[in-house]
C-alpha cells in the first residue's frame, strides 16, 4: 500500500476566531493536522504553528485531520485544567455537520 504524503493547506496559515488571555479558539482546516504527527514530516500541525506565537498554548481537544472546524486552545495551564474537566465531563456541547454531494439512490425493498 503506498503512503500518501502529508500536504497541509497553508492558507490562511492560522484563522483565529476568538482570543482573550486565557483560550484561544482557531478554525482548523481540513487537511491539517491538530498535533504533530510521530514521523518528522507530520510536524505541521495546528498546535506547531500557534506554539511559534505562543509558547504556552496547550491542546484541550483535537479534530481529526480531515475534519474541518473550531479548536479550543489553552494559553495558561489553569486555563488548560479546566476546560480539560469540562470536555471530560461532557459539558461542551459540540455540533458536526456534514455536506453531501450528490443524489442517494432509491431505496429498495
Amino acid at each position: 500500500m503506498a503512503m500518501l504524503s502529508y500536504t497541509p493547506p497553508t492558507e490562511p496559515w492560522i484563522e483565529t476566531v476568538f482570543e482573550d488571555e486565557h483560550i484561544l479558539a482557531v478554525n482548523k482546516p481540513s487537511g491539517l493536522l491538530s498535533v504533530p504527527g510521530k514521523a518528522p514530516e507530520h510536524y505541521d500541525s495546528m498546535w506547531s504553528r500557534l506554539v511559534e506565537v505562543h509558547p504556552e498554548i496547550q491542546v484541550v481537544h483535537r479534530l481529526d485531520m480531515s475534519t474541518s472546524g473550531l479548536m479550543l486552545l489553552a494559553k495558561n495551564k489553569q486555563a488548560e485544567r479546566s476546560l480539560k474537566k469540562q470536555f471530560q465531563y461532557r459539558l461542551t456541547h459540540k455540533v458536526y455537520y456534514a455536506r453531501v454531494w450528490g443524489t442517494l439512490p432509491s431505496k429498495r425493498v
